[in-house]
């Protein structure tokens, strides 16, 4: 299986997972354009994707969902509660509702959608019972845990650093719900989970990252000082395709 990750961060998310002949998109945050521009620089065709994935409904998951979905008459995989916050947004797609906690098929990819803990109802993703998606949460959930000590291979959020958020322009609000069990894993959260559960994990990709409180070096910081298994990891960058990873 290839992960490739298009766009991580909270100006847009995509991450392209495939085997020899299934092809599925998580998140579709970035416009139309912008996501085909990116799948044409890793060599990949969205006339090859056979499903896009939605995590929740903020605009940097969702923002090119609907126009592609009607380009190339792919479907929009969804739960009830975050297609009736979207809907609108999205326009005519073609529309699978699926449902926390239950497996479902794309071909040859089997996919169990995670609860995760966010403002929004949100979920993550684990595919063929190897690679796990979760990002946007503000605490690992029971069901992340119980995921991630399985796992080959996880894409993690990695947020933000305490210290840099909390000294930071942002208002007090805001740092309060980031903070909170509804908002978003820190460096150290999504590090601390990896050393503790990820014992069957082989790679780690941290994703994310906050513009103004996280830098691509102290999350690598961050993780190296707290993991202490040998386990492959990359932070993705906000800016650029991040390239691709097999697992």
């Amino acid at each position: 299986m290839e992960i490739s990750v298009l766009a991580s961060g909270s100006n847009g998310n995509c991450c392209l997972v495939e085997d020899k002949n299934t092809s599925i998109l998580i998140d579709a945050g970035k416009s139309g354009r912008e996501i085909e521009f990116r799948m044409d620089k890793l060599g990949k065709n969205m006339e090859n994707v056979d499903a896009i994935l939605l995590t929740h409904s903020h605009h940097d998951h969702t923002a090119g969902a609907g126009v592609l979905s009607r380009r190339y008459n792919v479907p929009v995989y969804i739960t009830s509660k975050v297609y009736s916050e979207v809907r609108f947004k999205l326009g005519d797609i073609d529309r699978k509702t699926f449902f926390l906690d239950k497996s479902f098929k794309i071909k040859n990819l089997l996919v169990k959608p995670i609860a995760t803990s966010h403002n929004v109802p949100s979920c993550g993703f684990v595919i063929n019972k190897k690679f796990g998606l979760f990002t946007d949460t503000g605490h690992a959930t029971v069901q992340m845990k119980n995921s991630i000590s399985k796992l080959k291979a996880v894409f993690i959020e990695s947020n933000h650093d305490i210290d840099m958020l909390i000294n930071g322009p942002y208002p007090a609000f805001l740092k309060q719900w980031i903070l909170s069990s509804q908002g978003h894993l820190s460096n150290i959260d999504a590090s601390s989970l990896i050393q503790s559960k990820g014992k069957n994990l082989s790679l780690a990709l941290l994703g994310h990252l906050s513009g103004n409180n996280n830098t691509i070096e102290v999350a690598s910081k961050t993780f190296e000082s707290l993991v202490k298994r040998k386990i492959s990891f990359s932070v993705c960058s906000r800016e650029e395709v991040s390239g691709k990873f097999e697992v």
